[in-house]
């Protein structure tokens, strides 16, 4: 079966011709212009990923990905769908990648999309979990403001608690359409959607929503690593938009900086408009801790709201990681799981932090203060909001381990502590 069918949807024309140099010799675009092909594939495959080490090669995909539906690009899109399969991605995080753009860019985009990616996945005999919906018709705007309420604040979940006549009708579409029915899907967490959605909107050039997803997304990740995601729409979107969302990023830092006072994160705008994110926060001294800070966690920036340092003490044995939280920096909740053994131990050692577990009080931590977490449990722990925190985190060795990283802890919980 060929692959190169003609694509007779809105914006998606294309035909493409196999080729040997596309994944498993899948159609390529632009096999008669080697020439503008080559520069792009520099462009797209080498300079930018190079100059953006921080974003994960899950998510450049998931990004391309995005920006090729909001581009309405067919040809690009088969051959990136056709890429991210080579590349280990799920089919079920392709469709929902496309997914999450259909609030944004309206269902004829979305649609055009699925059928590339569903006629992709047909040729290849590649099979899809059909059922990854969460919500009911009963339960969708409840769930809905409730990531919604995760990602932009406690307002949201209050405006929903009248049901749908206590809410103006955009208020009550938002939360039940654009968050409920597709920020709850399974196929991608909720972290990942919002820096998705972010993506599309950087392509859309929307900016009074950019900037807001922008913000959303500053409680999630790093500044630089935001900055690099913006990067990496780069080649879809160009430099005007890219140059704007580079701006909003800008005032977005600083934003947020004012709201929190002196001690908090700020950014500087180097020649080109980027953001440098600086940490206006003192360093703790050299003998705050026999540990050392160790570097930036930027690894695992995603997973936590603030800037986090990490030391791996050992990677032998047993994994021992020392990190260290700047104040009000916690990571988000999260389940270490495992078919046997598994789970994690956290033993304070210098500053003033938290644990929590889900459904139980908060559990402050001081040095030499250890908790043990069982495999299963979905907590979080993290800095007080008023100094430096740094534990051990020792791996309990398992079987079938792995990290499922949840929603961050939201502004208004986090605020109610002292």
């Amino acid at each position: 079966m060929k692959l190169g069918t003609m694509m007779t949807m809105l914006g998606m024309g294309a035909v493409l011709t196999a080729c040997d140099c596309c994944p498993q010799g899948e159609a390529k675009a632009l096999s008669q212009d080697k020439e503008l092909r080559a520069v792009m594939d520099n462009f797209t495959q080498n300079e930018v990923p190079a100059a953006t080490p921080l974003v994960e090669k899950r998510e450049v995909e998931l990004i391309r990905l995005v920006s090729l539906v909001t581009q309405q690009s067919g040809a690009l899109l088969q051959e990136e769908v056709a890429t991210a399969l080579a590349q280990g991605l799920a089919p079920e995080e392709i469709l929902e990648a496309i997914y999450q753009c259909a609030p944004y860019t309206g269902f004829p985009r979305t649609v055009d999309a699925v059928e590339i990616a569903r006629s992709l996945f047909k040729a290849k005999n590649v099979k899809v979990d059909e059922n990854r919906g969460t919500v009911t018709a009963q339960s969708r705007l409840e769930a809905g403001a409730d990531a919604q309420g995760t990602l932009f604040g406690q307002t949201f979940r209050d405006m929903a608690k009248n049901g749908k006549s206590g809410m103006p009708t955009i208020n009550y579409f938002l939360a039940s359409n654009c968050f409920g029915d597709y920020y709850t899907r399974k196929g991608l967490d909720l972290n990942t959607r919002e820096l998705l959605t972010m993506a599309i909107l950087v392509n859309l050039g929307t900016e009074p929503q950019l900037k807001a997803h922008i913000g959303a997304n500053l409680k999630i990740r790093t500044a630089e690593y935001v900055e690099q995601a913006i990067y990496n729409c780069l080649p879809y979107c160009g430099y005007p938009r890219t140059l704007n969302a580079l701006r909003l990023l800008k005032e977005a830092v600083a934003e947020a900086a004012s709201q929190q006072g002196p001690s908090a994160s700020s950014g500087t705008l180097n020649a080109a408009g980027a953001v440098n994110a600086t940490v206006a926060k003192n360093m703790p001294s050299k003998d705050w801790s026999v540990f050392p800070v160790g570097k930036p966690n930027d690894a695992y920036a995603k997973y936590f709201v603030g800037k986090s340092y990490l030391d791996m003490i050992s990677k032998e044995q047993v994994g021992v990681g020392n990190v260290t939280f700047e104040p009000a920096c916690r990571n988000n909740w999260h389940i270490h799981h495992a078919k046997k053994g598994g789970g994690q131990i956290l033993i304070a050692t210098a500053g003033r932090g938290y644990y929590q577990e889900w459904g139980k009080p908060v559990v402050e931590l001081k040095p030499g203060d250890v908790v043990n977490i069982p495999a299963g449990v979905k907590h979080w722990h993290g800095a007080a909001p008023d100094s430096w925190f740094q534990h051990l985190a020792i791996e309990v060795p398992g079987e079938g381990t792995s990290n499922e990283w949840l929603e961050p802890v939201s502004d208004e919980d986090y605020g109610k502590l002292k």
